[in-house]
């Protein structure tokens, strides 16, 4: 029997005050291990998407299945707990302040029931190993640097065990010297299976990372292709702009 799609999305539409249009008619399927990297200009509608797929954004209309099961009609219970399997890492690490670096980390799935209290430190303490961040499990958040945070909240993601990560522009809030850290992370995760979907401006992660590209522009999916011909020969006249538009920029 052929699986499900970890993920799919069909015909969603995000309308937000005002008649703005945000999503238009967006059908997208992720499968199992697979990383998908979402890229687009500012305004596409791109971390809409990741969000509605999350349950941050409530949709205007169409639907969206996890592992074939409709996700509409979600009590906040619910969504909950489909947060605690589609994990997300926002641009700013939302980490909890007060607490040190590995209270951060098990505090979630202590509070799921997903582990008990040896196993989440235990848990923990394989994360940030992953993370090369093992001689911070007693720091203060503060006391770390922003690509150091945000490892962590990469690390505390992970801890729920989740069946997909979604990144929302995960290294826009970093110095240069620190995106280097955070994108060697998500490569790591992306070798070893962990299904992604990631909105990104970073184009070498794209292409060496991700299993699809999916361009977005005006709220529409434009274009999907593999990296290697995405970034060679992109089909539409609007992928063509953007790539020359960034090849100029760092050109």
């Amino acid at each position: 029997m052929i699986q499900p799609p970890l993920i799919n999305v069909s015909g969603l539409c995000k309308e937000f005050r005002g008649g703005i249009r945000a999503l238009n008619d967006i059908n997208l399927s992720v499968n199992r291990g697979e990383v998908v990297v979402i890229l687009g200009p500012s305004g596409s509608g791109k971390s809409t998407l990741i969000r509605c797929i999350n349950g941050l954004e409530e949709t205007t209309s169409g639907e969206i299945k996890v592992e074939g099961k409709s996700l509409a009609g979600n009590s906040e219970r619910k969504w909950r707990n489909h947060r605690l399997e589609v994990g997300m890492v926002f641009q700013n690490y939302a980490l909890f302040p007060h607490l040190n670096v590995i209270k951060n980390i098990t505090l979630a799935p202590l509070r799921a029931g997903v582990l008990k209290k040896e196993e989440a430190v235990q848990e923990a303490r394989r994360l940030l190993e992953l993370v090369g961040l093992a001689a911070k499990e007693n720091s203060p958040v503060a006391s770390l640097s922003g690509g150091q945070q945000q490892r962590i909240a990469i690390c505390r993601a992970l801890a729920m065990k989740p069946k997909a990560i979604l990144f929302d522009e995960p290294t826009s809030a970093l110095d240069p010297e620190m995106v280097g850290e955070v994108l060697s992370v998500m490569r790591r995760l992306a070798d070893e299976g962990v299904t992604m979907i990631c909105v990104t401006h970073e184009m070498g992660f794209a292409k060496s990372a991700a299993d699809r590209i999916v361009f977005m522009d005006k709220g529409e999916i434009v274009e999907e292709a593999p990296p290697q011909k995405f970034f060679s020969a992109p089909e539409s006249d609007r992928s063509r702009r953007f790539l020359d538009l960034i090849s100029s920029h760092h050109g």
